[in-house]
């Protein structure tokens, strides 16, 4: 870009990542969010240097915030990235009328929403491949002890995060310096919501805003609620079941 200059920690991940990209083929898990966007457009300017193709994996969890699988991609087709949108073989909705919602301590959404059909997909290539992320230890103390390069167990492929030890601040600058384009949910008070919509981590004033703007997919998650026999809820909060019809 035109009168842009490379940061010193830009350049550093791109010649860590050069190696990689040039050796095996590169999978980029592209979410929608800042972080993935990262990942993905850095992966895509040293795999053009090494004259690699790079493809992005998309997990359709059923359950995302709707126009988030039109973002990825729109912002696939910008880049020139070959786009490869997986979905699990039973919708969120059909696994919480089986199972109940997912808790903090019964997390089964990212199993078998995102993993498994990534795995499904990732195990049938048998090129010497390397899953990339835009994992970053600042998102969670579980992540200071990971290493940026290692071996993952579900995919059975070599896992690197090329932008683990940026901030918040470099990422933003990045996306910034090169005009990406960021998904709309940021701007909508949805945060980091554009994949998946499971109550896991998620607060009361994301389903309020998911209320507003995206009202159809908020009475489907009602409706699903009220479908339970076991009077189930979403959300929690301090010990108390908290209704999405109340919010």
């Amino acid at each position: 870009m035109k009168g842009y200059h490379i940061s010193k920690l830009e350049r550093e991940t791109m010649e860590e990542l050069k190696p990689l990209v040039r050796m095996y083929e590169p999978y980029v898990l592209f979410s929608g969010g800042r972080d993935s966007l990262t990942a993905l457009h850095i992966t895509t300017q040293v795999a053009k240097a090494v004259q690699r193709e790079v493809v992005a994996v998309h997990a359709d969890t059923t359950i995302a915030t709707p126009g988030n699988v039109d973002y990825v991609a729109g912002i696939c087709e910008r880049l020139d990235v070959r786009l490869k949108v997986v979905k699990p073989a039973e919708d969120y909705f059909t696994l919480v009328k089986k199972w109940g919602f997912p808790t903090v301590t019964r997390r089964w959404c990212c199993y078998h929403l995102k993993i498994e059909p990534i795995k499904r997909f990732i195990l049938e290539m048998s090129n010497p491949k390397i899953i990339i992320d835009g994992i970053r230890k600042e998102e969670s103390p579980k992540r200071r002890g990971f290493p940026k390069l290692g071996y993952h167990k579900h995919f059975k492929c070599l896992n690197c995060h090329p932008i683990f030890d940026w901030s918040t601040v470099h990422v933003r600058k990045y996306i910034n310096s090169h005009n990406l384009k960021e998904n709309p949910v940021y701007s909508l008070g949805l945060c980091r919501a554009s994949e998946c919509w499971c109550p896991v981590f998620k607060r009361l004033e994301q389903f309020k805003a998911l209320r507003l703007h995206h009202p159809e997919l908020f009475k489907r998650l009602i409706e699903l609620e009220s479908s339970l026999t076991t009077k189930g809820s979403m959300l929690f909060r301090s010990g108390k079941k908290v209704y999405l019809k109340d919010l």
